[in-house]
């Protein structure tokens, strides 16, 4: 150890020092003094160190050419990494940018009797399905059973190619065992994480005045392209987890002429509620707090229908600043508790929100692409609705059914319906039967 005298402690702090430079990128600035060291070695005839620090800069140079090709292929690169453990599983996403690891997101779930690959690919839709930023690459651990549709939807979701790799050697590979050693280590966190997430609620109540913390949470957000198209996303989450398979979608049905967000969030709290009312036992329990994307104005609409059944369940609206992060929580009469204070608190309801944005904004997307592939294929004899549901799962878009050939629709559905499917978009262009 370098506590044995002062020369030890020297060396082994400028070690550290160096390390600390290899980490920060600057090879040039270490390989310059580890080669000014050596020449000093060799005058002082201690060839032994000379030949050692010769090999360490040949091993720093190895290092820094890597580093560029690593930087180079990873400009703007997401890895993806899955454990299955005994009782739960991990979804992992290590964001990359300029070849740095800027961001990670994980998501942990009970592990499922599904395989890995069916379950990797359902992850994968559910996380990048409806953002409105994209990577230009992602590494994946495996293959995907519908790998090829999900590339050509994410590309065409961005106006631009969104490439799915699965890498099988080199330096992408590694990436792809550190996704998943992250997430194995995720798994084995699991437990002492619980406690963690206790604290959180515990100081969450505290600021919005509850005597004991939300166990379960519900939030609501609605997303409009016009008065005839709108719908609402509820998400759930149990503790500080979102709860997906309590998650719940809603079409607005009674507004007329042009959209209202506020009759519109009435609406949708409505129906949740008379559901409950109704004994419907996925509408059960009613959680522990409301949280509603908006304002006062927001909340205050929630509130009133909240009275309308007798329920005295905690309403807040979720308040966003400029740059669209939820700022601070606020109260049906106005009043704004502040959560920047509290990373954690923060965090956690910027989670919320974002992923009640990212289930309505999904929802939107599915309906309207439902709805166009249903016009554009209704006319085309032999193909009705299950046939329809077939194409649109298989291909993803128009566009995708528009380009394919017979024999690729002929994978999905019968030869007359494939040759059916085909005709119809190529008589319309004016091609030759």
């Amino acid at each position: 150890g370098y506590c044995r005298s002062l020369q030890m402690k020297e060396q082994h702090e400028e070690a550290i020092a160096q390390a600390v430079s290899l980490l920060e990128g600057r090879f040039k600035e270490v390989k310059a003094d580890l080669t000014a060291e050596m020449e000093r070695a060799a005058e002082e005839l201690r060839f032994e160190r000379a030949a050692e620090l010769r090999d360490r800069i040949q091993a720093i140079e190895l290092l820094g050419m890597r580093q560029k090709v690593v930087a180079g292929s990873l400009a703007d690169t997401d890895v993806t990494g899955f454990f299955r453990g005994t009782a739960k599983r991990c979804f992992v996403v290590l964001h990359y940018m300029e070849g740095e690891l800027a961001a990670k997101d994980m998501d942990l779930l009970e592990t499922p009797m599904e395989e890995d690959e069916e379950v990797l690919s359902s992850l994968v839709r559910e996380y990048y399905v409806g953002r409105t930023r994209l990577p230009r690459q992602i590494l994946l651990p495996c293959e995907l059973p519908d790998q090829v549709p999900l590339t050509r939807m994410l590309s065409e979701q961005v106006g631009r190619r969104v490439e799915l790799v699965t890498p099988q050697r080199g330096a992408k590979m590694d990436l792809i065992r550190l996704a998943n050693q992250n997430a194995a280590e995720e798994v084995a966190r699991a437990t002492t994480r619980e406690e963690r997430q206790n604290k959180l609620l515990e100081a969450l109540a505290r600021m919005l005045g509850m005597e004991e913390p939300p166990r379960r949470m519900e939030s609501y957000d609605i997303s409009n392209q016009g008065a005839s198209d709108i719908v609402a996303s509820m998400v759930v989450y149990s503790g500080t987890r979102p709860l997906k398979s309590a998650y719940r979608r809603f079409r607005i049905k009674d507004l007329a002429g042009h959209p209202d967000d506020y009759a519109s969030m009435q609406e949708v709290l409505r129906r949740r509620l008379q559901r409950a009312a109704d004994g419907d036992e996925k509408f059960l329990p009613l959680p522990d707090v409301f949280l509603i994307d908006g304002g006062t104005t927001h909340a205050a609409a929630a509130l009133a229908v909240a009275k309308e059944f007798g329920v005295e369940v905690p309403i807040f609206g979720m308040v966003k600043d400029d740059r669209h992060r939820t700022r601070a929580l606020v109260t049906p009469e106005g009043r704004e508790i502040g959560i920047v204070n509290s990373q954690a608190v923060f965090s956690l309801i910027g989670q919320i929100q974002e992923e009640t944005h990212r289930f309505a904004i999904t929802y939107h997307h599915e309906s309207h692409q439902k709805s166009a592939l249903r016009s554009e294929l209704e006319d085309v004899p032999g193909v009705g609705p299950k046939r329809r549901e077939a194409l649109r799962k298989h291909f993803g878009s128009m566009r995708a059914i528009r380009e394919a050939d017979v024999e690729t629709l002929s994978a999905v559905v019968p030869r007359a319906a494939a040759e059916a499917v085909y005709r119809h978009f190529h008589q319309e262009q004016g091609e030759p039967d």
